[in-house]
């Protein structure tokens, strides 16, 4: 039985804008699934459905085998970390972090004031290393903390709750990049020993990709593709998709001819191949760097194989990557990536035709972005 199971969700704002198209969604006991998608994509909009601060236009939501669209949020088995953490300012984070306790119990509200150090039950319940990296902060008021320091003190309010869905609104947003990897960590070991059913939405493929058992993609309220990292990774749905998470290298070009004579040429006119059968006017090809390479005098023969070739692209720069090093390649204002084995890479300037050879191309329609194909 699926922990969060949506069925048909949907939001339409005022002037008809669709904050979220119907959505199918389910979400196993103890899994994190992680949706991806720019400003605008819905998002933020589907947690807040779930959580119930926004109302649905169509739909269903379930949480633990039970329908709970139509009861308040407090009463639906779930707990948000929005994106702007809500503290009272007059409370201690002791004092914040209690009353989230109480209220998840039932208990009584802290009076103004309260919240010491030692106010239980303040890091009571809360596992390492939360518990330890909120100790120096417990005297502290909500206007003395960075921003990073009120992401976790949600988190551990989330935590103190103690129900068994978390709903995470871009957890790590306003954080640099090493606390966002501490951050990341800690949401790892809170998941693990917590077992609690993750629902995490971001506009960032890392923290996508470091999280998410699966990854659902989003985008103009609609979601798109829904997979494990390595499956959107090798067959990316959309542009999105494929530059975000696959790391392909998007030309956009044209069909010419029909049937066995179809082409694809980019607006460069630099580039010709083969373009699949039936596809649109517009295309655009995905190239995974590892799948481009240097092609060999006459590469234009290559055309036939059912490869694409890319003829004069130059070298504008080598980085190291791994065993091997990075290379830019670039013809008017279009840049594309390359791999070259370890050793000495081409010399920066140098003018090189290309081959992505048969099987190794990804078609993606021009003006939708969708992927073409199987």
């Amino acid at each position: 039985m699926a922990a969060v199971r949506l069925v048909g969700l949907a939001k339409t704002f005022p002037g008809g804008a669709a904050g979220l198209r119907p959505t199918h969604l389910d979400v196993a006991s103890g899994e994190c699934v992680a949706l991806l998608g720019p400003t605008g994509s819905g998002k933020s909009t589907l947690l807040r459905l779930v959580a119930g601060l926004e109302r649905s236009d169509a739909g269903e939501v379930w949480v633990g085998g039970e329908r709970v669209d139509g009861k308040e949020p407090h009463r639906r088995g779930v707990s948000l970390l929005p994106q702007r953490v809500a503290l009272y300012p007059h409370l201690t984070v002791a004092g914040n972090l209690g009353l989230a306790d109480v209220m998840a119990s039932g208990g009584r509200k802290p009076s103004v004031g309260s919240g010491s150090p030692t106010t239980p039950p303040a890091t009571e319940g809360l596992r390492p290393p939360l518990a330890r990296t909120l100790a120096p902060l417990l005297a502290r008021y909500p206007h003395q903390l960075s921003g990073g320091q009120r992401q976790l003190v949600g988190l551990a309010k989330l935590v103190a709750q103690n129900r068994p869905v978390w709903l995470l609104d871009e957890p790590f947003s306003g954080l640099d990049s090493a606390r966002r990897e501490e951050f990341r960590h800690d949401l790892h070991l809170l998941h693990a020993q917590t077992g609690a059913t993750m629902l995490l939405v971001t506009h960032d493929p890392a923290d996508a990709v470091a999280l998410g058992r699966r990854i659902g993609i989003l985008g103009d309220g609609t979601l798109k593709q829904l997979g494990t990292p390595e499956e959107l990774r090798t067959r990316p749905g959309d542009r999105f998709a494929a530059q975000c998470l696959a790391g392909l290298s998007l030309l956009d070009g044209r069909r010419v001819g029909d049937g066995d004579s179809c082409r694809f040429t980019a607006a460069e006119g630099a580039v010709s191949g083969a373009a699949p059968r039936g596809s649109p006017d517009n295309l655009t090809l995905g190239i995974r760097p590892a799948d481009l390479q240097a092609a060999p005098p006459g590469a234009a023969s290559l055309v036939s194989t059912g490869g694409v070739v890319f003829r004069g692209w130059p070298v504008v720069s080598a980085e190291p990557d791994g065993s091997g090093w990075r290379l830019t390649l670039a013809r008017g204002d279009t840049r594309l990536q390359a791999w070259a084995e370890a050793g000495s890479p081409p010399p920066v300037g140098t003018v090189t035709d290309w081959h992505l050879p048969p099987g190794h191309c990804h078609w993606f329609h021009g003006a939708a972005g969708d992927r073409l194909g199987d």
